[in-house]
């Protein structure tokens, strides 16, 4: 429980609860209720590719969607709304299925100081490059706002625009319409999706990430962790 909601607490509360980046921005740039006066932007390092796996499944007449990384965001904003409300100040989580109604998080996240655009169209951050994930909670708490940044680091590189293999990035920016990562294909671009992409099971799916896996920056980040075995020598050593 927060004893105060002030930028300070909240960030420390964010990050206790999974955040590796957070940031604040204003509300004036998205369509929030009339009460909202800050948005609290959280940022998830995605540094292994099972964080956007994609489930799709049909089963009893129902057809369900998810994806691991912005499952956690989701829980992560609504524990940390909750406490907010508790310390009496209004806050709302945002929803994967509102975010785009309400929230460009990828404005949000710039405004809010975490990263700058990239070459790619994404937000490039310091530390993971564009290995990262936003979610986000608006409340009525009057909230310090992080400036941003004014870094970019895509001025001497172009890697990602050689890795995309649809020509999507360009002198001209991204062009959504060529990318195979479309989540509102059309039907001649879900067939290129079905034959392309990575199935890790029956009924999920990755889609091309190569403009991210590609990018230099943070790539050396993360290293694969056994429990229980991290830390120990190898078996006859020691």
């Amino acid at each position: 429980m927060l004893e105060r909601v002030d930028a300070a607490t909240v960030k420390e509360l964010s990050r206790r609860l999974g955040c590796d980046k957070v940031g604040i921005a204003g509300p004036e740039s998205f369509n929030l209720p009339s009460w909202t006066r800050s948005v609290i932007v959280l940022g998830q390092a995605t540094l292994d590719e099972a964080w956007d796996y994609e489930l799709y499944i049909a089963y009893e007449g129902k057809v369900l969607w998810s994806k691991p990384i912005y499952e956690r965001l989701v829980a992560i904003a609504g524990r940390l709304a909750l406490a907010i409300s508790q310390a009496g100040c209004r806050a709302e989580p945002l929803s994967f299925e509102d975010s785009a109604a309400l929230i460009d998080l990828r404005l949000a996240a710039v405004q809010a100081g975490l990263g700058t655009y990239g070459l790619n169209g994404l937000v490039v951050t310091r530390e993971y490059g564009p290995r990262i994930r936003f979610g986000a909670v608006y409340t009525a708490a009057e909230l310090e706002q992080d400036p941003q940044l004014k870094d970019y680091y895509c001025s001497s590189c172009s890697i990602c625009v050689g890795a995309c293999p649809d020509r999507a990035l360009g002198p001209w920016g991204f062009d959504r319409s060529r990318c195979r990562a479309e989540f509102d294909p059309t039907p001649e671009m879900a067939r290129l999706q079905e034959r392309e992409q990575k199935r890790p099971s029956p009924a999920a799916r990755l889609q091309c990430s190569l403009c991210i896996s590609s990018c230099p920056i943070g790539k050396k980040v993360g290293r694969p962790f056994v429990p229980g075995l991290d830390g120990q020598s190898p078996a006859g050593e020691g």
